[in-house]
């Protein structure tokens, strides 16, 4: 099974080359350091990439990525993991953990393709794992619909699959979309600032008491229930932005953060 690109040349550069000289343009000098989850955005790498970099940039990545994102196209199941083989990359091509994968399934999860054929926001973090793990396997997860208790089930289940694999989670997520800045950052620091309080029940519930557009909510909700022993976690805003940075318009805005649990 090969998952080609669907958004290379169009969210990032098809060229390796190029790809490289952005991650290295915007990666950041500190000793990577382990982690249990982070959280980056998955918008075109000219507004939100350079975020992307300089937080997995602070990560030491273990081989295994499980990687969280939002189903955008509404294809496919709930809790969709994609089955097997190999996702296409410009850096090389990423290999799926199957046997992860199969633990998953065997939990309740779905395997399930088409769910990722045209989703991007899984994809647009390759390049960047790659550049930073050249033997990267991954696990990728697209969700959609998931009520709190459902979130909070399947975040049973991943942790379980954490304690027993040299593996992270890597959830990719912008924050609110198409209002103006002021809107949007009011909106994302009320998301952001639960999650620094690693509080998954605050976050879902202020997300949606205060109609925050952020795409990656559910995934952001079952990464933070997959965490044990928050007491001695700690979370870390590495930097937000808006796209309002790179096209100059206030008034339709999207937001974007890079956050590191560890």
């Amino acid at each position: 099974m090969y998952r080609d690109t669907v958004v290379s040349g169009l969210f990032y550069p098809s060229d390796k080359n190029k790809i490289i000289s952005f991650i290295e343009s915007n990666k950041t000098i500190e000793t990577a350091q382990e982690a249990k989850m982070i959280i980056v955005p998955h918008a075109g790498y000219v507004f939100s990439g350079a975020t992307a970099v300089k937080t997995i940039s602070r990560i030491k990545l273990p081989k295994n990525i499980i990687l969280l994102g939002p189903n955008h196209t509404g294809t496919g199941g709930r809790i969709a993991v994609y089955p097997g083989g190999k996702w296409s990359c410009p850096l090389g091509d990423v290999p799926v953990n199957e046997n992860m994968v199969e633990k998953l399934i065997d939990k309740g999860f779905e395997s399930d393709q088409p769910a990722h054929v045209k989703e991007h926001s899984l994809e647009v973090q390759l390049p960047i794992l790659k550049y930073f793990r050249d033997d990267l396997n991954i696990v990728p997860i697209a969700f959609k619909g998931l009520g709190f208790d459902d979130c909070r089930n399947a975040g049973k289940v991943l942790k379980d699959l954490v304690d027993e694999t040299d593996s992270m989670i890597v959830v990719s997520s912008d924050f609110n979309h198409f209002e103006d800045i002021e809107t949007t950052n009011e909106k994302d620091f009320d998301a952001i600032n639960r999650i620094l309080d690693l509080d998954s029940k605050g976050l879902y519930d202020t997300v949606l008491s205060k109609n925050i557009s952020m795409c990656g909510i559910i995934p952001t909700v079952v990464a933070l229930e997959s965490l044990e022993k928050k007491e001695n976690l700690k979370a870390s805003l590495v930097e937000h932005t808006t796209s309002a940075e790179t096209s100059g318009d206030a008034s339709q805005v999207v937001g974007y953060a890079g956050i590191i649990i560890k």
